[in-house]
């Protein structure tokens, strides 16, 4: 890519090339966005959930033409963060540009897929593709920066997702310690966030060229570390939240010269209302065709945030593999199998007291028992596969600890599958609900006495999952965890 000078960025290409389309996009951008929210797969059907919120709250809704569980809110009389169905993990607040790239990957014939996610924190994309593998894969969650791990854990927690493991690497190694591991790979590319349209979580700032030139020098090693990573056959996805071709069909035509025939750019153009292809020419410069078949999300045509999407599939190993690099050893977490006595325990318990069959769902999403650090967790029996070699940081769903006065299960758990439940349950008056969505007791509660010192599933009026409460002689104890309210 030709070197420009360290001024600030502008899209006076775009505006010199394209002066209708510009005029167009600069028009749009005296509209507010709609509020969009994606659906928990894992927890709801989406088109019966919205149906039930639209009444409860007043919403309008219209589907994200791309994402079956998207929707966009161009009404609400209540705000969708505000509702307890969001603190609770029931739909994530999105925008919809960013629902596109995990919808272009097909698992049709990928039961239990091994998915990277290389740059996933804070974990929007990350728990989409959860629900896309119907959380039966198993996902590498990996983010460079220590710093964004909170946030992207406490996602998965939220979401219910089991089949993940968090890591902490840098994107650009790990193709070459995890060398054709993934049958899938996405890569959200740290961007310039040029989108040309600024959103609540992609404010607009200025930018350099120099900055958008070292971005795209980042991004190619990234993708090229994508690509290792991947089997033949299997597919990437690269996405940025920007419009500068710099860093979306340049970063294309970069890794298309140097590893030609290696991989090709799939058409999704079918999987938009509307064609919306890459550019082909930027300035001087002359990209392959093949971009075309890329996808730019103009905000004046798909009232959304500017965006760019691909779908790579890999058609054979890249020459020249790099040598693996040198990793201190990280501490990772112990890891101990129960006994199958121990494993019995559990599974009989959780169906006597909540008629759940644990045994089924873990045969269904490929999981198993393991004690982690001391507490028993749900983890994919594909961990193994995926992070043989790989440093994690933590994985898979608490499922409960051993307690002196008895097993119980975790928050985690019971609020993934509590809506299962065919006993064990309480329902909470309504009077009482803003009580124990700040973390209270319920003082003076009395219920049926096979309950009592049990853990219970805990239900509004509503049918919505509230999460633990234990029954006491004189009250419900609140078990929410400190971070929901």
């Amino acid at each position: 890519m030709a070197k420009t000078t360290p001024e600030t960025y502008t899209f006076d290409w775009l505006a010199q090339s394209q002066p209708e389309l510009f005029a167009r996009i600069q028009a749009a951008q005296t509209e507010a966005l709609d509020i969009s929210l994606r659906v928990n797969m894992l927890k709801s059907d989406p088109r019966m959930a919205m149906d039930k919120w639209e009444k409860l709250y007043g919403w309008h809704s219209s589907p994200v033409p791309y994402c079956e569980s998207g929707f966009w809110l161009p009404r609400a009389d209540t705000a969708p963060s505000s509702t307890i169905e969001h603190r609770l993990g029931y739909y994530y607040i999105q925008e919809a540009a960013s629902m596109l790239p995990p919808e272009l990957f097909d698992f049709d014939d990928l039961p239990h897929p091994l998915i990277l996610d290389m740059a996933a924190s804070p974990g929007g994309k990350t728990i989409h593709l959860a629900d896309r593998s119907g959380d039966a894969g198993f996902m590498v969650a990996n983010d460079a920066s220590r710093g964004r791990l909170s946030a992207l854990r406490i996602v998965l927690q939220t979401w219910g997702a089991i089949n993940q493991a968090v890591t902490c690497l840098p994107g650009e190694l790990i193709g070459a310690l995890a060398p054709e591991r993934f049958d899938a790979v996405l890569l959200d590319a740290p961007c310039s966030m040029q989108g040309l349209r600024a959103s609540e979580s992609h404010k607009a700032r200025s930018i350099t060229l120099t900055e958008v030139e070292a971005l795209a020098e980042r991004q190619t090693r990234l993708l090229e570390s994508a690509l290792r990573s991947v089997r033949v056959g299997g597919q990437v996805v690269y996405s940025t939240c920007t419009l500068t071709p710099q860093e979306d069909e340049g970063v294309l035509a970069a890794l298309l010269a140097q590893f030609p025939d290696c991989f090709h750019i799939v058409d999704i153009q079918q999987r938009l209302p509307q064609p919306a292809p890459g550019l082909t020419q930027f300035m001087d410069e002359n990209f392959p065709a093949e971009v075309a078949h890329a996808a730019r999300l103009w905000p004046h045509i798909f009232g959304t945030a500017g965006f760019f999407a691909a779908k790579l599939v890999k058609d054979k190993p890249l020459p020249n593999p790099p040598p693996e690099p040198y990793l201190r050893a990280g501490k990772t977490p112990q890891v101990r199998v129960p006994l199958p006595v121990e494993t019995q325990g559990i599974v009989h318990y959780l169906s006597d007291l909540y008629g759940f069959d644990l045994e089924a769902q873990m045969q269904a999403q490929a999981l198993k028992i393991v004690e982690i650090n001391g507490q028993l967790s749900l983890i994919g029996e594909r961990m193994d596969a995926a992070c043989a070699d790989l440093p994690w940081l933590s994985s898979g769903m608490a499922l409960g600890k051993a307690l002196p006065e008895g097993w119980q299960p975790s928050h985690e758990f019971v609020s993934r599958f509590g809506e299962c439940f065919t006993r064990g349950m309480l329902t909470l008056e309504d009077e009482h609900l803003p009580a124990w969505l700040r973390g209270e007791d319920i003082r003076g509660y009395t219920s049926d006495q096979v309950l009592r010192g049990e853990i219970v599933a805990l239900r509004d009026a509503h049918g919505r999952n509230l999460g633990r409460a234990k029954v006491l002689g004189d009250r419900l104890k609140n078990l929410l965890p400190t971070r929901l309210f």
